[in-house]
């Protein structure tokens, strides 16, 4: 499985359909939900790259709640989307400062650190992430630390990070497909072809793991095995990119 284009688990979540909130007067001004509503549409705005409107909602919401960590994550993701590396710090800094306990905050940081190549400090940041209190996207953030220390050359710790991602969830695809990816590169491909085919009958077939499954048997020596697994891959995702990488030998 071939992770060039991978999108980095960010968990900067949408407030649902939330509008803005215009009755600044009402004696029951919430602030918080004034701030939600417009993170929502200012991410929502962000990720249609649609960049002012973006910025002019998060800065709405920083009016209403500047202390609200949720409003410092978010105008740090969009300072990060725009390539102001020096206030996204900053801001990712103050969201820490804000909620020291969130597990989201360290991920979302652990994602910008690891995109300026600081792994270590990126690593770090992961870990704090799966370390705080009713976290419950730990996986997420074992599977970022892990790719993130492929990116840094680590395969070892890699290897390591990943399978905590795949024990804290038996289903997570991306995590188990690259664990075994490594394992067929160490030589164990009899362990990576039982963690595929035990993925596959979880969450259903899919088409890199069948791609692991063709290289792994090739490389044990078993061509019945591999040309079958390979013949399964044209039939059922004949228009997927592991199938063409597979016509081309480039697995």
């Amino acid at each position: 499985m071939v992770k060039t284009g991978w999108v980095w688990g960010l968990i900067i979540t949408l407030a649902g359909c939330a509008s803005p909130v215009s009755q600044q007067n009402d004696a029951k001004f919430d602030k918080i939900q004034a701030a939600e509503a417009r993170i929502s549409l200012g991410l929502g705005y962000l990720n249609s790259d649609r960049y002012q409107q973006a910025q002019q909602n998060l800065q709405q919401a920083h009016q209403y709640a500047p202390n609200y960590y949720r409003t410092s994550l978010s105008m740090a993701y969009y300072q990060q989307r725009v390539g102001e590396t020096d206030q996204a710090d900053r801001l990712y800094q103050k969201a820490l400062s804000q909620a020291s306990k969130k597990g989201d905050v360290y991920n979302n940081y652990g994602v910008f650190l690891c995109e300026q190549q600081r792994f270590a400090e990126a690593k770090e940041a992961f870990l704090q992430a799966v370390a705080q209190p009713y976290y419950h996207r730990v996986s997420d953030s074992y599977e970022n630390a892990a790719f993130c220390q492929l990116k840094a050359g680590d395969t070892k710790s890699a290897k390591a990070l990943l399978e905590k991602a795949t024990e804290h969830d038996p289903l997570n695809v991306r995590a188990g497909l690259q664990l075994a990816k490594l394992e067929i590169e160490r030589g164990q491909e009899t362990d990576a072809i039982t963690r595929i085919k035990r993925l596959h009958k979880r969450v259903g077939v899919h088409p890199s793991g069948l791609l692991l499954l063709v290289k792994a048997y090739q490389q044990q020596g078993n061509t019945e095995r591999a040309a079958h697994d390979a013949q399964r891959l044209a039939h059922q995702f004949p228009e997927s990119k592991e199938y063409q990488l597979y016509l081309a030998n480039e697995y």
